[in-house]
């Protein structure tokens, strides 16, 4: 039996990660003055409402005066710090898991549990693979109108699309197809190239997040109501990635359950034999693993099955091992052979460590870091910095701009301060183009001159480049420029939705606080 106080425990963190996500994500930097006029001495001496831990607001608090395109956020913003700490998370998991230890053998048990705890509040994806069959019927025995998220990524093998129609035919699933509408295959392969022959990182990371990562999070993030926990067929036999895995994860501001860990490709083959499961046409053609079309292949005499996806040189599929949720190293591995984040990256858990991309001006990499105040002003010498990198015209040269807020120790630059040792804002971290190929750390630069000094220096050094190489090199730094410029938009384009489905979140927080008040206070609607 599960103890009252983990349940409620569960319930709080994840109503506070719902609150959270609406408050600071929507506008992380704004902390309109207007909400001085919150009387701290009542914070001080009213007690708090409920077991959410809200702060009671002063009679004497006029939100009218708050801009009414802020005034959701600054509801929202009432809300206090989590009773228990933020990093209590990792104590959440390791209860889920030790209460799921007596029955990981068993994916039925594992999916009754997840059902029950997060109250329904399950969703699943789907590649419609040799396997997916399994996960898809163990979902729906338990909870038959679960959501299931399917992402087309323009290269799937015709007889996988054939699949799909069968077992949505056959096990009557509310399945939600998504793709990515901006990035079709063909656009992609025009400006990036054909990605999945790439053999870098950087290639198969942007082609996972572009054909499978983002549209899978577009599919979940428009399931009413947002579910909890997302369901994958994941299995610790498939790569040496996943033989480190719990069966209960966090990932992507979900909750992840692998139900079928433990079983072995002798426990799917009898499974699907159990219960007369369809096979996916290409198994009788040889193929144990399936993905695109590009890079799947049958798997020959003696070969580990991964090896057939992407020519061996990556296991993972671009879904399964992101920036948030490092996978802990097999002991086996040799380090050489293993693709791996930057160790920055993996310990901030900052995804601009991995996505900032050396400017084609300067083959360097450029991360400002801001400090934020509490009243939500800049502090001094980052408005001053400011001010000389427009006048100085350097401004395209700094790749991506985060934000140390003095209020959140979990704000990006604050964990990247931590993680470099960095005490005064702003500061900046460099990586040249040669650096980032070779997967090295990123450096810390404190001084703006130093700074200035060292890309001026590095934008001369490519002009120099360009001028020997003569014309073709020239139109090659220049594919190279709108190459750099089409990531970029991709990272507004995704802030843009994100901060469109954060509005959303933010709408609703103010709705829940709106009947929260509703019996305490007769004009609950007009302080929000």
């Amino acid at each position: 039996m599960v103890s009252t106080r983990f349940s409620s425990r569960l319930g709080l963190f994840l109503k506070a990660e719902a609150l959270r996500q609406s408050s600071q994500n929507v506008l992380p930097r704004i902390r309109s003055r207007q909400l001085s006029t919150i009387s701290k001495s009542d914070e001080r001496t009213k007690p708090s409402l409920s077991n959410l831990n809200l702060r009671p607001m002063s009679s004497s608090t006029n939100f009218a005066t708050v801009p009414k395109q802020y005034q959701a956020a600054a509801a929202a913003a009432t809300v206090s710090p989590l009773s228990f700490p933020a990093d209590d998370l990792p104590s959440i998991l390791t209860e889920l898991n030790d209460r799921v230890h007596d029955i990981v053998t068993d994916p039925l048990a594992v999916m009754r549990f997840t059902v029950e705890e997060f109250e329904g509040r399950v969703a699943m994806s789907t590649s419609f693979g040799i396997q997916s069959a399994v996960l898809l019927h163990i979902a729906t025995q338990v909870l038959p109108d679960i959501p299931v998220v399917w992402v087309d990524t323009g290269y799937l093998p015709k007889e996988t699309y054939e699949y799909a129609e069968q077992l949505k035919e056959v096990l009557n699933l509310n399945l939600i197809v998504k793709s990515n509408q901006e990035w079709s295959p063909a656009r992609m392969e025009a400006i990036h190239g054909k990605l999945w022959e790439s053999d870098t990182v950087e290639g198969h990371t942007l082609y996972g997040r572009m054909r499978k990562a983002e549209p899978l999070n577009e599919g979940l993030d428009s399931i009413r109501p947002n579910p909890k926990v997302l369901l994958s067929g994941l299995r610790a036999s498939q790569t040496k990635a996943r033989a480190n895995m719990p069966v209960i994860g966090y990932q992507n501001s979900r909750f992840k359950v692998l139900p079928l860990l433990k079983m072995t490709d002798e426990d799917v083959e009898k499974y699907m034999d159990m219960y007369d499961l369809p096979a996916h046409p290409l198994t009788s053609k040889g193929y144990v693993t399936v993905g695109d079309w590009h890079s799947s292949r049958p798997v020959g005499e003696g070969e580990d099955a991964r090896n057939t996806r992407f020519g061996g040189k990556f296991e993972e599929c671009g879904l399964h091992v992101d920036e948030h949720e490092p996978v802990k190293q097999a002991e086996e591995e040799k380090p050489e052979d293993n693709i791996h984040q930057l160790e920055s990256s993996k310990k901030t858990g900052v995804d601009a460590l991995e996505t900032t991309m050396a400017h084609a001006e300067t083959d360097t990499a450029v991360i400002m870091i801001k400090k934020v105040m509490e009243d939500g002003s800049y502090c001094r010498k980052c408005n001053d910095v400011q001010g000389k990198i427009e006048s100085d015209g350097i401004a395209d040269w700094i790749g991506y701009t985060g934000y140390a807020d003095v209020t959140d120790a979990q704000s990006e630059g604050a964990r990247l301060a931590k993680h470099f040792g960095i005490g005064t804002a702003p500061f900046f971290l460099v990586r040249s183009l040669e650096e980032q190929k070779k997967g090295e750390e990123w450096k810390v630069v404190r001084s703006y001159l130093q700074l200035r000094k060292m890309l001026e220096k590095a934008e001369a050094t490519v002009e120099e480049s360009r001028d020997n190489v003569g014309e073709s090199k020239d139109s090659e730094e220049m594919l190279k420029a709108q190459k750099h410029l089409e990531e970029l938009k991709i990272h507004v384009d995704r802030l843009e939705r994100e901060l469109k489905q954060a509005q959303t979140k933010v709408s609703e927080t103010k709705q829940f606080f709106v009947k929260k008040f509703q019996g305490q206070h007769p004009e609950a609607d007009k302080l929000f």
